[in-house]
């Protein structure tokens, strides 16, 4: 009996040592969260002096968790145009030596933007976007998650980079700098997660592992971990996430995943702050990583699966994704034009909708081939001419690279389009084929802007065929759209 009640009190005790060592970690998120989250850091925007405070907070935390400076110093400062100014900004990176003599130089990178929104002015009151969920929950996860690495070295055969991004919401411009200028050879990072947006574990029900499928047996790994600590995880599948710092390092062939709760706080909106956040479930996410990482660090071969791979040869060769898919719609007014009567019939509604295929050609070119259903014609003096057709254009794209996978993209388009009309009325009559050409044939011209996947612009369709069969009168077809569109 004596032996039982001992084995029992010394189980009951290390239950409550683990309790307590837990309630000091979720604690210690949240006092991270609070910080970085509170008004008087100005919502950690760019240039500001609350960024600054952030910076000397996230500097000292990684000296005290035992993180060593990545170079000579934990700052690697860096600068870029922004509109006509020049705007500093600094990534902060700190280091976990491996133990293993082999693996050593080989490195795991855990990163997370400390940057956001900064204040607006409304009525002469500041209103400050404080940024807990986005992002001051990953910057408290790595600032732990490098801390407990640092007190147990023996756990981490690879090195173990820790990096905080800055402009990451001026468009991921601070891990950009960070590949491009990587402090380390890029061939020795096997593998990066970006901790962004960490604190929803319980609304979002789990934690999102995206892209856990760029690593060879990655998913498989991650799951193992997830089911031994009974924490759920979710959309693994290999798919480039655009919108945080992973995807510089994609983009050079290199696995990386993006660990996330979703956008169930009040995302880049003033509510976001330090209390609405899940600290318990911040605290099984960094156990899920200290065993994954653990576990990485010591596999014998970490490796992207072929299609990052192959994606990355394409994107140094200028040519990204092989084809893109979409939907497109085009509202606005058309008329004709009767050329030998120098005459234009009046304007009328037109539209036409279907999708887009998009097959880059290179840094800058792009061809993209449509089609559509379309509702055209006129308004004369006789009546309404309106037709049903299939509308298929052919145009080539200029415009500003989406090789670097950059979220906002401006273009100019030219190119042919084929009709193929399939009925309609005019004069209040069904139009007779016998009179009218059937198929038709003409050019676009137009300018775009893409945002993230999202399109509009100007698109003028006119017609270079007579829409008659009759050689004694020439009438040509004109069409004016607003354009919109959503690339799959």
């Amino acid at each position: 009996m004596k032996i039982i009640r001992k084995t029992v009190t010394g189980s009951l005790l290390l239950l409550q040592a683990f309790f307590l060592f837990a309630q000091d970690d979720i604690q210690s998120l949240r006092t991270h969260v609070e910080i970085l989250a509170h008004d008087s850091l100005e919502g950690r925007g760019l240039g500001t002096d609350g960024a600054g405070r952030a910076r000397e907070y996230i500097v000292n935390q990684f000296r005290d968790a035992g993180i060593q400076p990545l170079g000579a110093d934990y700052l690697l400062p860096f600068s870029f145009r922004q509109h006509l100014a020049w705007i500093k900004a600094y990534n902060i990176a700190g280091v976990v030596e491996g133990s293993d003599p082999e693996r050593k130089d080989e490195y795991i990178i855990l990163g997370a933007h400390y940057d956001h929104l900064g204040y607006e002015l409304k009525n002469e009151e500041r209103v400050v976007f404080p940024g807990a969920d986005d992002n001051a929950s990953g910057v408290a996860s790595i600032i732990e998650l490098g801390r407990y690495f640092a007190q147990n070295p023996h756990l981490l055969k690879r090195s173990l980079i820790i990096v905080a991004f800055d402009a990451e919401e001026s468009g991921l411009i601070g891990s950009e700098y960070f590949v491009n200028n990587s402090p380390v050879p890029l061939e020795s990072i096997k593998v990066m997660f970006s901790m962004d947006m960490v604190g929803m574990y319980e609304a979002n029900q789990g934690v999102e592992l995206k892209n856990m499928a760029s690593l060879e047996g990655g998913v498989r790994l991650a799951e193992e971990v997830a089911d031994q600590q009974s924490i759920q995880i979710s959309k693994t599948a290999q798919n480039i996430q655009r919108r945080t710092d992973s995807a510089p390092f994609e983009r050079k062939g290199i696995p990386a995943i993006h660990v996330f709760t979703g956008t169930n706080s009040p995302y880049h909106k003033p509510g976001d702050t330090y209390d609405l956040l899940d600290y318990e479930g911040m605290y099984k996410i960094n156990s899920l990583m200290k065993e994954l990482v653990a576990e990485l660090s010591a596999k014998d071969k970490l490796e992207p699966v072929p299609a990052v791979v192959a994606r990355a040869e394409r994107i140094a060769e200028g040519r990204s994704k092989r084809l893109y898919t979409g939907f497109v719609m085009n509202y606005g007014a058309g008329h004709h034009r009767y050329e030998d009567e120098f005459f234009r019939a009046n304007r009328v509604f037109n539209f036409s909708g279907g999708f887009f295929f998009q097959v880059p050609l290179g840094t800058f070119f792009t061809l993209q081939p449509e089609v559509l259903y379309d509702f055209n014609g006129s308004e004369t003096e006789g009546g309404s001419f309106r037709r049903h057709s299939i509308t298929a254009p052919v145009n080539l794209q200029f415009g500003t690279p989406r090789a670097h996978g950059n979220d906002v993209r401006l273009y100019v388009f030219g190119g042919a389009y084929y009709r193929y009309n399939l009925g309609g009325r005019t004069a209040g009559n069904t139009i007779d084929f016998d009179d009218f050409e059937q198929e038709e044939w003409g050019y676009s011209l137009g300018v775009g802007l893409e945002v993230f996947r999202f399109y509009m612009g100007y698109t003028h369709r006119k017609g270079v065929s007579n829409l008659l069969r009759s050689d004694v009168q020439k009438i040509l077809d004109t069409n004016n759209y607003f354009t919109v569109g959503y690339r799959f």
